[in-house]
């Protein structure tokens, strides 16, 4: 892990970055949560959600808001932080293959802002978010939504109501048709998982795992394929 600080028109952008050893990787960007209720790119649950990442062998980049830690500007209410999280797309892109998937993966406000990117950037392949914060902002922007991924949410939030998730979760199983657009609530839990961070990140763990696996297995098939034509 190494400190990188990347450069946008306006603001310098603080991060943590793994690179793999394989030219090829898939590549992940991490989110943290709101900057002004204690969001950070070393706060427990983002930065286990880094580690996993990075034990799957993708090359992670884990920044800190403008505001937080040594990123310089203010808090931009979404507006700035998408430009942030935009950049250090651009950054991954530079410093990685063009052939190397993206996943992009937020904690709360930073699950929002990750949809966001999944909605903009062509790019990005898979998805990941712990507690969307369905009743707090806009969602409007899923539909439809072009890939599918994964939703972690708690049946205690009471920052995020019922509700608004369920319907959130209709919208996403209606527009993104495949198997691996998955769902999973975990019980007893608030809506920062406290104390149920290993349960959320065992989950996290068990679909990258299935989602890399698959592309193993196409892989696998395509080569044979290969190997028939040229027989």
């Amino acid at each position: 892990m190494v400190e990188v600080f990347l450069n946008n028109t306006t603001e310098k952008i603080e991060g943590e970055y793994h690179q793999s050893q394989n030219v090829d990787a898939p590549v992940a960007l991490i989110l943290h949560h709101h900057p002004q209720y204690g969001g950070n790119m070393n706060h427990k649950m983002i930065d286990s959600i880094y580690t996993t990442f990075v034990q799957n062998d993708f090359s992670t980049l884990k920044i800190n808001f403008r505001g937080i830690g040594k990123s310089s500007g203010t808090f931009d209410k979404g507006m700035g932080e998408l430009i942030d999280a935009s950049v250090a797309i651009d950054w991954l892109q530079e410093y990685n293959s063009s052939k190397s998937p993206i996943w992009v993966a937020g904690f709360s406000f930073g699950a929002w802002i990750a949809m966001q990117l999944t909605m903009r950037r062509p790019e990005v392949v898979s998805f990941i978010t712990i507690s969307l914060p369905a009743t707090h902002y806009d969602f409007s922007f899923l539909s439809p939504c072009p890939v599918p991924g994964l939703v972690i949410h708690s049946s205690n939030d009471t920052l995020s109501d019922e509700s608004d998730i369920s319907y959130l979760v209709r919208r996403l199983t209606n527009s993104v048709k495949s198997k691996y657009m998955q769902f999973h609530t975990i019980e007893d839990a608030n809506h920062f998982l406290r104390n149920k961070e290993e349960a959320a990140i065992k989950i996290v763990d068990s679909y990258i795992k299935l989602r890399l696996s698959i592309k193993q297995t196409n892989v696998l098939s395509a080569n044979k394929v290969q190997e028939g034509v040229l027989c």
